[in-house]
């Protein structure tokens, strides 16, 4: 009886029943000149023809700025470096750029960065110890372009600007010189995103998140349909098109960050410090899209899988059509401190004479403020535990305050727990 009724119903109300599904492009296959990365049509199928360049980019310091390239990019990593700062992994797929850095050096991030998007890899060098580590990998020797004549890679010298930050490439010409010193250059199959210009269910509004690292932010405001991209207060702004970065979606992705002592003696960064960053298991997701969040979980099951989104309850989290920023995040204590600015926060009390707002979700964390009796506070975020609320100050900054010591208007679960799951 139950599956006469089904296939009734199947009859009558099939785009009903399966609504949700027909409007997912992806994770596992594409129609035809759709981008595996994108979502969107591109201008010439040549391009999915041929493997997809990862090209490593400056971001420090801060003179480096504003890059060439990174609206150009289907898809931009940034990731954790040495000193606390960050450093880009751009990934060029859908169209053609002539103009791409300033390129730097590798990291042990690009092993697994490569490996999921099939790619070549493109950098300038790096330390001994990282560039041992691209050698004894099984896939990296065949797909690694690491410096090189002009063209493809060409300086661009400008005045107070150290030689290392003056490296750019041409995406059209990196192809061709990879086919002629004899690279891997037969495509596999992309896979692992999925697109939807449907906005899933479940979500919550928000106008902007910033993401702390070490010694930098990443700030992101969703303004006319698109998240536009600050650091450390500073609007950042891509040098090629003169617009400001920018993204349909944003995705920050927590994993570990493996602590590596394989950069030898006299290298010229830090001393003896590398760290790889394991993108296989499982790891906590938040998805910026459409001005809402969306959290989730990403998993990978071994080197040689596709990375694939989900929302808590095991469905396929599907990102807008076009280009996605991800914000690498390490899971460490203290690794990391998300502001996310939610349209709808929550209100609170205090009930007691007097209590301390500290710098971290912990009796250990020194105290930045405090707040009296009935005085109000807004809650944008929580610890994984439930037992800290994270308070939006009046500047904009943020502190945190013992759940026990407050009267709630509402429940302090549904706000995003922003800070690593190793707390």
């Amino acid at each position: 009886m139950i599956r006469l009724v089904f296939l009734l119903l199947l009859a009558l109300f099939p785009t009903a029943l399966f609504a949700q599904d027909t409007t997912i492009i992806g994770p596992d296959t594409y129609p035809e000149g759709i981008s595996p990365l994108t979502g969107l049509p591109v201008d010439d199928t040549v391009y999915l023809e041929r493997r997809p360049l990862n090209i490593k980019i400056s971001n420090s310091p801060a003179y480096v700025r504003p890059q060439s390239g990174l609206n150009s990019a289907d898809i931009v990593w940034e990731h954790l470096v040495e000193g606390g700062v960050t450093r880009f992994t751009a990934i060029f797929y859908s169209h053609a750029t002539d103009h791409v850095g300033p390129v730097r050096s590798a990291r042990l991030v690009d092993i697994p960065l490569t490996r999921i998007y099939g790619s070549l890899f493109v950098h300038s060098g790096s330390s001994n110890g990282t560039l041992d580590r691209l050698r004894q990998d099984s896939v990296m020797p065949s797909r690694n372009f690491g410096g090189g004549d002009c063209p493809p890679l060409c300086r661009f010298p400008q005045e107070g600007l150290a030689f290392e930050h003056t490296l750019y490439g041409d995406t059209e010409a990196l192809h061709r010189r990879a086919a002629e010193i004899g690279l891997d250059t037969t495509p596999d199959p992309i896979t692992g995103m999925a697109f939807s210009t449907a906005v899933p269910v479940g979500g919550q509004p928000v106008t902007g998140v910033n993401i702390t690292y070490r010694n930098t932010e990443t700030q992101w405001t969703y303004e006319s349909g698109r998240w536009l991209r600050a650091q450390d207060d500073e609007p950042h702004f891509d040098a090629l098109t003169s617009t400001q970065v920018n993204a349909a979606n944003v995705v920050v992705l927590e994993a570990d960050h493996i602590e590596q002592p394989i950069v030898y003696d006299g290298y010229w960064g830090a001393a003896n410090y590398a760290f790889e960053v394991d993108l296989t298991g499982s790891g906590h997701i938040y998805l910026f899209r459409d001005g809402q969040i969306f959290e989730g979980q990403w998993r990978r099951d071994d080197d040689n899988a596709p990375l694939r989104f989900f929302d808590w309850d095991g469905n396929i989290l599907p990102f807008k059509p076009g280009t996605t920023f991800f914000n690498l995040v390490p899971r460490w204590a203290d690794g990391y401190q998300l502001t996310i600015f939610l349209s709808e926060p929550l209100t609170a009390s205090v009930v007691q004479d007097s209590v301390i707002l500290r710098n971290g979700p912990g009796q250990s964390y020194g105290q930045k403020t405090f707040a009296r009796r009935g005085d109000s506070l807004t809650l944008i975020g929580r610890d994984w535990r439930g037992g800290w609320a994270q308070v939006l100050l009046p500047d904009n900054t943020t502190a945190w305050v013992s759940a026990a010591l407050l009267n709630i208007t509402g429940d302090l679960s549904r706000l995003p727990a922003v800070r690593s799951t190793f707390e």
